[in-house]
């Protein structure tokens, strides 16, 4: 049995396999949870241990973890999954995707810019910087606010609008 030491090789062995198997479809499954999400990132630090070569019971610090990341280029599970958010909200804004906003969301008019976040820009220097509104009361019901659209408008509108 072949044995892989390159740490380069690990790396696109897991973003390839697992990475590419836990982020499918994540905008419609993606846990909120803290302890799901707690769970996920563990077995993402063991993997980053792997792709080290590492003993798995080497203990890490945070800071010491997210350093590793950073060195492989990986993201962390719950910033990946706001990303995997941010891409499908933006082409449905767009209208790059079959799908559209339900309607208790509305793009804000230009008349309602104020700052320089989303939630108060909407086209500045001709460039669109889209904000979401909520058109209703806010949910009480916790299955509706972890939905797909209810968190992602709201993620959305912080976004600083250059980005």
């Amino acid at each position: 049995m072949y044995k892989i030491k390159n740490p380069h090789q690990k790396r696109t062995l897991y973003v390839t396999l697992v990475r590419s198997f836990i982020e499918h479809c994540s905008p419609i499954w993606t846990p909120r949870q803290v302890g799901l999400l707690n769970k996920l990132e563990a077995a993402q630090k063991r993997a980053i241990k792997w792709i080290m070569g590492v003993s798995f019971t080497l203990s890490w610090s945070d800071s010491t973890y997210f350093e590793h990341l950073c060195n492989f280029r990986i993201l962390p599970i719950k910033e990946q999954f706001n990303f995997n958010d941010m891409k499908l909200f933006y082409k449905v804004i767009n209208g790059l995707v079959p799908v559209t906003l339900p309607n208790y969301l509305s793009i804000k008019e230009p008349n309602d810019i104020h700052h320089d976040t989303r939630s108060s820009s909407n086209i500045l220097y001709g460039v669109d910087y889209s904000t979401v509104k909520y058109n209703n009361a806010r949910p009480i019901s916790a299955p509706f606010r972890n939905g797909f659209f209810y968190r992602s408008f709201e993620y959305w509108n912080d976004i600083p609008a250059e980005i």
